[in-house]
Order: structure tokens, then C-alpha cells, then sequence
């Protein structure tokens, strides 16, 4: 076998590469005409217009759109050097929508060296990982972006290589500069004089190569090497950026600092209203959502889930990718703008994460494989199970009336169309006609389609459950499934952090009244939650609130006034509205799990740890936190659940495309003033369905991350 490894190697990478252009190809001819397209494609007939009149001189004084830097520019009027020329491409405003009427031989022209670079990007990727190389030819945003007349192709390729040529440069345990070292600063240069944002590579690069000095005891040694590599990457940057020859400070200055009076600004910038978290969500997104028969498949989502998982995995083999991916994606949280096109920054890494996290489910797939013959030889004795089963079965049966019959029932009406418009004919038995009819054979299986009526309950299948599907994860261009996953993993781990900081603060010795203090600390959790929601809504409102009337009261500079300004000015403030009542109303229950987790804690392995001279931070770290953290897993499992169906306090604030669970009441109820889509029955019990199987599968996730199923091992 070994001896067909290079041959199958070698027809892999050539497959991926054959896969790549064909979907960049199919992509220059399908993909409407998008935005800023035609600012660059101006840009490049200026460039090409140059080259034609031999005009080199004017390399100096032109750089339409100054904020980006012109190499990528030039890039594409050399590529439009072989067409006929064609007159100057209007100028428009940043605001004003896509110019449908450009010259398709010029856009084809420019696509098509676009969708070559990054053919050639997935296939450097694809000799050093054939299965990364895979997921980034499949990437429809990489697709997309590299496939336009946009920025991204030649800096995603450059950035790329930059970090190659380093890693070679780092295995050849050479201390200073060489031919890898060299190329790797080069290709840096042509990143910042392609576009700055890809930059951040540089920052990865730097941050590893301290990181690997530093555990060598090499930091001073590497300080000359990493600043001659910082020269020729500088030198690169200013010699492929003619544009700033005449002026270098004043015009670079001028280009960087644009944004920053970009995002303040500009009206499309404030109509989008992007969050801070709106990064993420691209990453999980697919424009497959607003082009139609463009894209294959979204792979987005599957490869941004296999990368969480294979995150960690790759840290251990090659910490450089996991650097690049990490300070890529916060620097997205605090760039200005948050247009889709910037996490092509971060999708090589993406891609790498992705494949490790597909060779992660392998190998727990061969562990499990190779262990299920001693799985099998655990049997439990019969007697005990005669002895436990009256116990049982009262809980068996209630199991089954009050959770698995409308269970049932909920995943039946899933398979028709019942809706208002049908309740007379569903309550006189039309629902279990359809079922029963359609599952045999003798009524045809519909289409599933959201908001349409029928007067009859129709049988549907399953054809409602990708519509639905998409309907929650793709919705114009807001996802009730993300906000829910964001939602549950932010409120959680506040309320975690906050209610195990006061039980380790009521734990100290010393500390005076702790039973009262406690039991102030649970009335959040007494009071019922739409009550709680009430209160909150009181204290937000607009207009006739508590903070904005003490805003109004109090003046423009007090501290209410200041808040009110930012929640009303920012898109990702909305948020802390409402996590400020989630961890009020949940971390109590947290509170108390960590208290009754924390008497367990043995005071022998403390007194043990304090003669060894660990300090607080180390004792919670290696003592206290891993003896708590199995005691503090099925409240956190419980909270969890909580989140993910939060229904009151999202109702009470009038925010009904938050979460899965007030997704599905409004839906279902037909008199909540939700347009078409309200009494759609079948529709809500789909959505039901679908998130019954999500919190069964985060679940088994969390326990199997957490082994919270090996329970406490230290008594």
C-alpha cells in the first residue's frame, strides 16, 4: 500500500485542483454583477490605460479608491490588457448599488485571473493538506470573493505563502535569514501593498515566532533575524506601492486612516448596522443564500463546525494556523466595517481547522470501533433489574404521556401542511387521515412550503424540514439558529462565571452573614420569569423606561444619559439588554451548584496544596476548579437548555426572531400580527422537532467534551 501513497496523493491534489477552478469557473460566468466591482474595475482600466501608453510616470499620481493600496489594482488591468478597451467605468458613490451595465468582456477577463489565483491558492494549500485544500475549494464565500472583481484573490494567495515560507524556514531550524525567510517577507510586502487587512498574517507570524524563541531561550537572538525579515517586507510593501513614492507619510496615512471616518460616516455602513459578533455569523453563513444555482453546495457551515472541532488538534501540530485563524477573527470584531468579503482573511486556517477536525471524528470513530467488543461484555445482572423495574415503570409511563406521545404528535403534524386554513378539516380528523394515508401510499406527498394555506391537511413528509431549516438559518441574512447557539454560550458562561465567583466569595472563610447573603443572591430565581422580564422591560422601554427617564432627569452627561446614547448608537449594545435580565434571573442556580460543589471539596488537598506553596490562582486552577467541574456540569447542561428555549424574556421585549422557542409561538399563533407566516401549525411543530434534535445533539456533545458521564472520581 505504501507504494501507491505518492500516486494517490498526487491524484488527490490534482482532483482538488480540478474542483477549484471548476467551481471559480462556474462562478466568473454565474455571479451577477456585485458591489465595488465597478469602482475596481475602473481603477484597473486606469492602470491598463497606463500600460498601454507606456504612461509609467502616471503609476504615481494613480490609485482610484487611495483606502486600498494598488498592486491588486494593477493585477486587474493587466488582466484586462488583452481585451478591447472600453470607456472609463462611471464614478459612483460607495453607497450606490451595483453598475449592472459593465462590459461582460472586460468582467470576464478580470474574473478570470481572479478565479485563477485562487485555483493557485487552494492548490499550494492542497500539496501541503489535500483535504484542506478540498474544503477551501469548496468554500462558497472564498468562491465567491475570488471570483469577482474584488481585492481578495492575490493577498489571500501572497498571505498563504508568506506563512508557508516561514514554517519551511522554521523547520529548517535555521537561526538566521534565508531563501524561505526571504520569500516569506516578500510575499508580506505584496499582501500590505494588496490589501492592509491581510496583514494580520504578519502579526501571526510574529506572534509564533516569539512564542517559539521564547520556549527555545532564543528571544534576543531572533530579535535581529524578525527585524531584517520586517525590513524586507517594508521594502516590498513601498516598492509594489508607486502611489506612495511622491508622498510616502502624508498618503499612507491618509489611505490607513480612512476607515476609521469610512464606518463613522457612511450611510450604507449605518443602514447594514452590523454587530460586533457579525464576523462569526459570515463564517457560519453561505451566499449560496443570495445566488441562487451558483454554488454547488454550502459548505460554509460544515466547515466552519468542523474547525471548532478540529481547533484544538491543530494547536498541537501546528499552533501557527490556530494564531493566524484567532487574531484574524479579532481583528474583524474591531474593524469598522463588517462586510463579508474580510473573513477571506481567515479561511486558509479555516480550512486546515476543518481538516483536523475531520481526522478528530475519525479517529474517535476507529477508538469507538476497535472498544465496542468490551462495550458489549458490560451486562447488567437481571435480579437488579427486576427489583428496579417497579420503581420504573411509574416514571417510564408518565415519560411517555407527557413527553414522548407529543413528541410524537408534534413530529406527525411536522409531516403535513396543517394550518389555520385546515383546523376545521385537521380537528375532524384530518391529520391522522393524512398521516396515515400518506405514509401508505394512497395520498401523494406534497411540497413543503412556508406560508401557503391549504383548506385540506396535505401530506408533506419531510419536505418541510429543509425548508424550515434554512428558513431559521438563513433568513434574510439573519439567522434565528446562530442568535439561539450565540445566545445560549454567551448567557451561560456569564451566568457560570458570575454565580461560581460568588460561591467561591461566600466560601472564604471569615466572610460574615453568608446565609443571608445567600439567600438574597436566590430571590433573582424566586421570581417567576415573565414577572422578571417585566421589570427589565420597565427599565429599557424607550422613551418611558427608568434609564431613559433618568436620562431625561439627570442630563446629557450623567451616567444614564451616556448609556442611553450607547444603546441606542451601537448594534452590538442591543445585546447586553438582554443578557444583563438572563444572568440576573439564572446565575443563582449557578451559585448554588458551585456552593454545594465547593463543601465537597476536601480541605486535606487544600491544606495540601497550600504547604506546597501554590497560590490562589493555582489552587482553583489544578485543585478546586476539577474537582467542581463534574458537580457543576448538569447545571450547566440545565442553564443551557433554559438559554437555548428562551421564550418570556425575548416575548416580553418584542423580539420574536431571537430564539427557536419564541420563533415557533409566533408562528403558531395566528393572531400575533406575524403576516403570512403566523398559524402556520405544522410549520411551528417542525421547528419544535428541529430543536428537540439540537439540544439532543449539544448535549451528548457537551457530555462527551466534559466527560461529565465519568462523574466525580476523587471520593
Amino acid at each position: 500500500m505504501k507504494h501507491f501513497q505518492i500516486p494517490l496523493r498526487i491524484l488527490a491534489i490534482l482532483l482538488v485542483i480540478f474542483i477549484a477552478w471548476t467551481l471559480r469557473a462556474r462562478a466568473v460566468s454565474l455571479l451577477p454583477i456585485d458591489f465595488d466591482e465597478d469602482d475596481y474595475l475602473r481603477a484597473g482600466q486606469e492602470y491598463a490605460h497606463l500600460i498601454r501608453t507606456s504612461n509609467w510616470s502616471g503609476f504615481l499620481e494613480t490609485n482610484y479608491r487611495p483606502e486600498h493600496p494598488p498592486l491588486a489594482k494593477i493585477i486587474i488591468g493587466l488582466s484586462i490588457l488583452s481585451a478591447p478597451e472600453e470607456p472609463l467605468t462611471p464614478e459612483a458613490l460607495t453607497s450606490a448599488g451595483p453598475n449592472k451595465f459593465l462590459a461582460r468582456e472586460l468582467v470576464n477577463s478580470a474574473r478570470t485571473v481572479h478565479a485563477i489565483l485562487g485555483t493557485v491558492t487552494v492548490a499550494i494549500l492542497a500539496l501541503i493538506n489535500p483535504l484542506a485544500g478540498l474544503f477551501l475549494a469548496g468554500h462558497t464565500f472564498t468562491i465567491k470573493y475570488v471570483s469577482q472583481i474584488m481585492l481578495e484573490a492575490l493577498p489571500a494567495l501572497t498571505s498563504l505563502i508568506a506563512v508557508i515560507s516561514y514554517l519551511k524556514w522554521k523547520q529548517s531550524n535555521r537561526s538566521g535569514l534565508n531563501g524561505w525567510l526571504v520569500l516569506s517577507a516578500i510575499s508580506l510586502g505584496l499582501t500590505a501593498a494588496s490589501k492592509y487587512l491581510y496583514c494580520v498574517v504578519g502579526i501571526a507570524i510574529l506572534v509564533d515566532w516569539y512564542l517559539d524563541a521564547n520556549e527555545k531561550d532564543t528571544v534576543k537572538e531572533s530579535l535581529r533575524t524578525a527585524g531584517l525579515w520586517g525590513v524586507v517586507a517594508i521594502a516590498t510593501f513601498f516598492i509594489f506601492d508607486p502611489f506612495l513614492w511622491p508622498n510616502p507619510l502624508t498618503r499612507l496615512g491618509e489611505s490607513i486612516f480612512y476607515h476609521a471616518g469610512y464606518a463613522s460616516g457612511a450611510a450604507e455602513v449605518d443602514n447594514a448596522g452590523y454587530p460586533i459578533w457579525q464576523p462569526i455569523f459570515w463564517i457560519f453563513f453561505s451566499p449560496s443564500v443570495w445566488h441562487k444555482g451558483v454554488f454547488v453546495f454550502p459548505f460554509d457551515p460544515l466547515i466552519a463546525t468542523l474547525a471548532f472541532f478540529g481547533i484544538k488538534r491543530l494547536w498541537t501540530r501546528e499552533r501557527l494556523y490556530v494564531l493566524w485563524l484567532g487574531i484574524a477573527m479579532l481583528f474583524l470584531f474591531f474593524w469598522p466595517t463588517k462586510w463579508p468579503q474580510y473573513i477571506i482573511t481567515l479561511t486558509v486556517p479555516l480550512s486546515i481547522a476543518a481538516a483536523e477536525g475531520i481526522f478528530l471524528i475519525k479517529d474517535n470513530l476507529v477508538t469507538w470501533w476497535r472498544t465496542r467488543k468490551i462495550r458489549a461484555k458490560i451486562h447488567y445482572p437481571k435480579a437488579e433489574i427486576r427489583r428496579a423495574l417497579p420503581w420504573l415503570i411509574p416514571g417510564l409511563i408518565a415519560f411517555a404521556i407527557l413527553t414522548l406521545f407529543p413528541l410524537l404528535f408534534q413530529f406527525g403534524v411536522s409531516l403535513t401542511n396543517f394550518s389555520t386554513a385546515s383546523i376545521r378539516d385537521g380537528f375532524n380528523g384530518g391529520i391522522w387521515r393524512s398521516i396515515s394515508q400518506g405514509i401508505t401510499g394512497q395520498l401523494p406527498t406534497m411540497p413543503g412550503e412556508i406560508g401557503t394555506r391549504a383548506d385540506k391537511v396535505n401530506f408533506v413528509g419531510l419536505n418541510l424540514y429543509p425548508n424550515v431549516f434554512s428558513f431559521i438559518a438563513y433568513n434574510n441574512n439573519w439567522s434565528v439558529l446562530f442568535f439561539n447557539v450565540l445566545w445560549t454560550v454567551l448567557s451561560v458562561l456569564l451566568q457560570c462565571g458570575l454565580g461560581l465567583g460568588v460561591a467561591l466569595l461566600l466560601w472564604q472563610r471569615g466572610v460574615r452573614l453568608g446565609k443571608f447573603w445567600q439567600a438574597l443572591f436566590i430571590l433573582p430565581w424566586a421570581i417567576p420569569e415573565m414577572i422578571g422580564a417585566m421589570m427589565w422591560v420597565n427599565i429599557f422601554q424607550r422613551d418611558w423606561g427608568w434609564l431613559y427617564l433618568a436620562a431625561d432627569k439627570f442630563g446629557k452627561t450623567s451616567f444614564f444619559a451616556v448609556s442611553v446614547n450607547a444603546l441606542e448608537q451601537s448594534a452590538s449594545m442591543w445585546l447586553i439588554v438582554f443578557l444583563l435580565p438572563a444572568v440576573w434571573y439564572g446565575f443563582p442556580f449557578m451559585m448554588l451548584a458551585a456552593s454545594i460543589g465547593l463543601k465537597t471539596v476536601p480541605k486535606e488537598v487544600l491544606d495540601a496544596a497550600a504547604i506546597d506553596g501554590a497560590s490562589i490562582w493555582q489552587t482553583f486552577k489544578y485543585v478546586t476548579w476539577p474537582l467542581l467541574l463534574p458537580l457543576l456540569i448538569p447545571a450547566i447542561i440545565v442553564r443551557g437548555i433554559f438559554a437555548f428555549n428562551q421564550f418570556y424574556l425575548f416575548q416580553a421585549f418584542g423580539f420574536p426572531d431571537s430564539t427557536l422557542a419564541t420563533l415557533s409561538y409566533n408562528i403558531f399563533n395566528p393572531t400575533n400580527g406575524f403576516g403570512r407566516f403566523g398559524g402556520q401549525f405544522a410549520v411551528s411543530a417542525t421547528i419544535n422537532i428541529i430543536t428537540v434534535i439540537l439540544l439532543m445533539f449539544f448535549v451528548m456533545l457537551f457530555n462527551r467534551w466534559s466527560k461529565a458521564g465519568e462523574g466525580v472520581t476523587y471520593a
